[in-house]
């Protein structure tokens, strides 16, 4: 496969990713997700939509670069799980980085 190829197949898993957490909340919400004052509006919605149909290119076009994609079906595979495995991943890195001491001095109460 091309380079642009793999992105597209991470764009379109992501975007099937998105669908299905799109109907999850619709049918939770009893309408459209996205609506004030529940959901965050339309605007917010759909800049998270994008940025995750984005990191699903991102991700699909530096796995497949690298040789790990055998073919299109793994690619939409991992465009979808893309969004999933990269959030879980950022909040293990944040987790077990160590703390600033400007974010200890934050924690401590004020002994004034």
């Amino acid at each position: 496969m091309l380079w642009w190829q793999y992105a597209l197949w991470g764009l379109a898993g992501a975007a099937i990713n998105r669908v299905l957490i799109y109907l999850e909340a619709a049918q939770r919400a009893k309408g459209p997700p996205w609506r004030a004052p529940q959901g965050p509006g339309g605007g917010v919605y759909s800049v998270s939509v994008l940025l995750h149909c984005i990191i699903g290119a991102v991700v699909v076009l530096a796995v497949g670069q690298s040789g790990y994609v055998a073919n299109a079906v793994v690619a939409l595979g991992i465009g979808a799980a893309a969004p999933v495995v990269v959030k879980k991943l950022s909040r293990y890195t944040v987790a077990v980085l160590p703390k600033t001491g400007d974010a200890e001095e934050q924690e401590e109460p004020d002994g004034s």
